[in-house]
């Protein structure tokens, strides 16, 4: 047990900064900070001293997240900060806003995939990035022909809610509205993806946010070909989520920080 009366006090502005404060208001968090006791047995279980040791190391990594909700700090503190490690992220939109994988790329060395359909986000996405792009869909079978919504940045919508139009998955926006183009998208499989650009068979994070289809892929995927280490999935509490925890249990994985993770869903790979 690493010493209470240093630690607690110098490290819950670092938590609290790493997550992010309105991350933090969750029932269940306030009562741990209400009892410091509880606070440090928190820490100790989840093995969170350990980031502190490292944004000692990483003074300036909390400012260097491009993530929604820190996911490409949750990768770097559960792979030990890895350098040259390998992602595939998708729907990646324009590589930058909101990337998971940003900060590993540019950062720490890492090479990867980054699937995006979305015509609007490609000029972006090629300039700002450098790994491996694609810009079929994915999906659960490769070469199929798809209805897709691409959505247009207004005062109520977001191009980043663009997706497959799919009445049983979908759960973006208006399909109607005035800012929502509809169009057909060509698909790919993930493991076609990653055969497409020679992935290492061990690939260390997996990041899905496809507005509604995230289920969808991973039914079809075979995880016994390729070993995935991390997996942040978008659920958007719909009722895919249940449908996503109980396939990834099958498959080896653990759900960690629930309480801190909001919209996604967190896997770690049982060891």
């Amino acid at each position: 047990m690493f010493d209470e009366a240093t630690m607690v006090k110098a490290f819950i502005q670092k938590f609290f900064e790493f997550f992010g404060f309105n991350l933090v208001k969750s029932q269940s968090l306030v009562k741990l900070i209400e009892n410091q006791r509880d606070l440090v047995d928190y820490l100790s279980r989840n093995n969170i001293e350990k980031f502190y040791r490292y944004t000692q190391i990483y003074p300036d990594i909390c400012q260097l997240s491009k993530s929604q909700i820190y996911q490409d700090l949750f990768v770097l503190f559960q792979t030990n900060f890895k350098k040259h490690g390998f992602f595939v992220e998708f729907g990646a939109t324009d590589g930058l806003r909101y990337s998971n994988s940003y900060v590993l790329e540019k950062s720490f060395g890492w090479n990867g995939i980054l699937a995006e359909p979305a015509r609007c986000w490609h000029n972006d996405l090629i300039e700002n990035r450098d790994c491996h792009i694609d810009t079929l869909c994915v999906w659960s079978r490769s070469g199929q022909k798809l209805t897709f919504l691409e959505v247009e940045n207004g005062e109520n919508s977001s191009a980043e809610l663009s997706g497959v139009a799919n009445p049983s998955s979908f759960f973006g926006v208006d399909r109607h509205s005035k800012n929502t183009n509809t169009v057909v998208v060509e698909t790919i499989s993930l493991t076609d993806l990653l055969r497409k650009y020679d992935a290492p068979r061990c690939i260390d994070y997996l990041s899905i946010d496809t507005e509604g289809s995230e289920y969808t892929i991973l039914k079809s995927f075979d995880f016994s070909e390729y070993d995935i280490k991390i997996i942040t999935v978008e659920h958007n509490f719909s009722k895919n989520r249940a449908l996503i925890y109980d396939h990834l249990v099958n498959n080896g994985y653990v759900r960690v920080h629930e309480e801190l993770s909001q919209f996604d869903d967190w896997y770690v790979k049982s060891k």
